[in-house]
């Protein structure tokens, strides 16, 4: 397991990390695993709550784009051979993680400082509450790059923000604010900068101060939604639109610094 992602407990809380405050927690391959394997141990063997929070500035600023990425090593004969499965298996590894995110058994509270974009949203999105600094900011880019928001960020976010308003966010890849992520209802509460962990932790402990059997089934009632296949038809579309090409003009423009020529 990659140290890229670190669990440290404290009583009845747990603290998941993502640590590579270099790259603002851009996410590659092994931290994509390791969140997994992490997400999955804390459900196996549960605290009475959780904090997410990146490490440094930042959440999270999505997926690692650089080529040393492995991920994208497996997605670049994908998308040039058109290949559906192997497309499909990758995303599909991805919404794994993020599902064992959202399938830990006890509230799961995320503070959000910075960047906080594509993948990181996504995960941020598979918290239960979410605390933000005030200089924090939210978007889901994909779009602009030719890729769909398909580990979970346009089902997840519609639910929680409402169809309109995620349409706008998810179809634009425009960025917004935190403020606006309050009136929104994406993130619970704004505090100063630099202060969403100490809300986030304080959150904790008073929800692992609260009954555990009655607030695991409070949890369990509140996560629960109809449609769930909906997830599948936001892979398939995530497949569709990369084996459309537009991803390869995408990406190489955001190296290049230039608008997309769609």
């Amino acid at each position: 397991m990659t140290d890229a992602v670190r669990v440290q407990r404290d009583g009845p809380v747990a603290r998941i990390t993502l640590d590579r405050p270099e790259r603002h927690n851009a996410m590659h391959g092994p931290m994509w695993t390791a969140l997994r394997e992490v997400a999955e141990g804390l459900a196996a063997d549960p605290p009475r709550a959780v904090v997410l929070v990146g490490a440094g500035a930042h959440f999270c600023s999505g997926m690692d784009l650089s080529p040393a990425n492995p991920l994208l090593a497996r997605l670049a004969p994908a998308v040039m051979g058109r290949d559906a499965d192997a497309l499909r298996a990758v995303i599909r590894e991805l919404k794994a993680t993020v599902d064992a995110v959202a399938a830990i058994p006890v509230p799961v509270v995320a503070a959000l400082e910075g960047s906080c974009l594509g993948g990181g949203l996504e995960v941020a999105l598979a918290a239960d509450l979410r605390v933000a600094g005030q200089g924090a900011r939210f978007s889901l880019p994909e779009t602009r790059w030719g890729m769909v928001p398909d580990v979970g960020g346009t089902v997840r976010l519609s639910r929680l923000v409402g169809r309109a308003r995620a349409a706008q966010l998810a179809l634009t890849a425009a960025t917004i604010d935190a403020q606006r992520a309050e009136s929104w209802g994406l993130v619970n509460e704004v505090v100063p900068d630099g202060q969403a962990l100490a809300r986030a932790e304080g959150l904790a402990r008073q929800i692992a101060a609260q009954a555990p059997t009655a607030t695991r089934e409070a949890l369990a009632v509140l996560r629960s939604w109809p449609g769930d296949d909906r997830f599948g038809d936001e892979t398939e579309a995530g497949v569709r639109a990369l084996l459309s090409g537009e991803v390869l003009e995408g990406l190489q423009a955001f190296a290049q610094k230039r608008e997309a020529r769609w």
